[in-house]
């Protein structure tokens, strides 16, 4: 018999005074959420620290403490302020070293332009592995099981977005290397029903159906007439082999509901 695939929580920690401060906005964790929703993980907190040593390190420790799986992305560039990694070295309590393989990486990309800066991004906490290495790799960290929890891993990605997604993707695409439960399904419902007077059959069917993540959205729009109209998207999502439960428990509010408060066809603009 197979074994049902088992469901991971994951973490993201963003990294960069740019996020912060409202310079650069935020590419890299929408695109970890959407790729842990492709492989039904659950993703259950997405933090952003400056460009800290103890705030990254702060971070990241609170982090592993709740999840078996850590992504970072950005402060791994040779300047002054990419600190990620000597923060994650000290927080794991492991020291820095010059990894061969990455600085061949380094010396064969910058060739005779390199220099002692590039050179820092050899420097990698003990025992980092180099993953999704076709290019510029991924930089993974294996803790092992405690005395009071299990086995813990961190990615480390970097911050140009661009390279993140590529990275995302490779990682995707090598076997094993992250878990997969399946992905998420996906149902909606869209109603003109106040949230307030849909409050109550939503609620018996959060009730009944624990395994399904459900959310309610409104959305006010333009009617012909000039006027706004509430219409509220409610979705339904399941990992994995409880796929099915998410259109069993959108088609259970469909009912309570009746047909008259369903809206068959969502206006435009109801979707985003």
């Amino acid at each position: 018999m197979d074994r049902e695939p088992t469901v991971t929580s994951a973490a993201v920690l963003l990294i960069g005074n740019e996020l912060l401060s409202g310079k650069i906005r935020d590419q890299n964790g929408h695109e970890l959420a959407k790729m842990m929703r492709r492989r039904g993980i659950r993703l259950v907190e997405m933090c952003t620290v400056e460009d800290d040593l103890g705030a990254i390190g702060e971070a990241l420790l609170r982090l592993l403490a709740r999840v078996p799986l850590v992504f970072t992305s950005g402060g791994v560039g040779p300047t002054h302020d990419d600190v990620t990694m000597e923060a994650i070295a000290r927080a794991i309590g492991r020291p820095l070293r010059r990894d061969p393989d990455m600085e061949r990486t380094l010396r064969a990309h910058f060739g005779e332009r390199i220099t002692e800066a590039a050179l820092k991004m050899a420097d990698l906490p003990e025992g980092t592995a180099l993953t999704a290495a076709r290019g510029w790799p991924v930089m993974r960290i294996d803790l092992p099981a405690g005395a009071q929890d299990g086995a813990r891993r961190i990615y480390v990605l970097p911050g140009i977005p661009e390279l993140c997604r590529a990275k995302i993707e490779a990682l995707e695409k090598i076997p094993g290397e992250l878990p997969d439960a399946g992905g998420w399904a996906l149902e909606t419902l869209h109603t003109e029903m106040d949230e307030s007077d849909l409050a109550a059959s939503l609620n018996r069917v959060v009730a009944d159906y624990p395994d399904v993540e459900i959310g309610s959205y409104p959305r006010w729009l333009s009617g012909d007439d000039g006027r706004l109209r509430c219409v509220v998207r409610v979705t339904f999502e399941a990992i994995g082999a409880h796929a099915g439960r998410a259109g069993d428990a959108r088609d259970a509010l469909a009912r309570a509901l009746g047909d008259a408060a369903v809206l068959t066809v969502p206006p435009d603009g109801a979707l985003l």
